[in-house]
């Protein structure tokens, strides 16, 4: 363990806040501007910059506050990341949304009851057969889904025909989101915890 306190320089703290505030500030934007959401995306921004600086402030343990610091991040890509994608079904009127907002929400509880396990796949991804084979099924449900969700419904399908290029990009966005989700769970294991898996 380092038991020397980060300088400011070190923490990375300034790069932390402008990467939170900065993806508050964009995908408050996409597809078109609302003030509701720059308000809860930069409610969330502010959360983790404060959690971030607190565990600056308090903790020697500079593996750990990596780790907390890269938790909040991760978890600010896959919270703005979903929203776009969601936003354009709600604008259109769709009640695909739900079902969006849901298997986000599903994914983010499933991902963090098996953190163990996420945290040992990271550890060692390949060391059995069975870990490659859920990685490459994982691949394929995440990337395949959200365009799934939609192009299986005729709500999503009319929506997708109006705004094509920002639901290809609300997807994409999304896929990375669902991606963001899965890694975060290793994030709040500790060090010697992940040495000990």
């Amino acid at each position: 363990m380092d038991n020397n306190r980060l300088t400011f320089k070190e923490s990375k703290l300034v790069s932390a806040i402008g990467f939170n505030l900065f993806f508050a500030l964009l995908f408050s934007a996409l597809p078109e501007w609302s003030t509701k959401f720059w308000l809860i995306n930069t409610t969330v921004a502010m959360f983790f910059i404060i959690r971030t600086a607190y565990a600056w402030l308090t903790m020697t343990d500079s593996k750990r506050y990596f780790s907390i610091m890269s938790y909040g991040m991760i978890f600010m890509m896959a919270f703005v990341g979903a929203q776009p994608i969601i936003r354009l079904l709600w604008i259109g009127e769709s009640h695909l949304w739900i079902l969006f907002v849901v298997t986000w929400l599903l994914l983010f509880i499933v991902t963090h009851l098996s953190k163990w396990k996420i945290g040992k796949m990271f550890k060692d991804p390949f060391d059995s057969k069975g870990g490659r084979i859920f990685h490459i099924l994982f691949l394929i449900v995440i990337i395949l889904l959200p365009f799934i969700m939609i192009f299986t419904s005729q709500e999503g399908t009319t929506i997708a025909e109006q705004y094509i290029e920002f639901m290809a990009m609300g997807a994409v966005a999304y896929i990375i989101s669902l991606f963001c989700l899965f890694m975060l769970p290793a994030f709040l294991i500790k060090p010697e915890e992940m040495d000990s898996l």
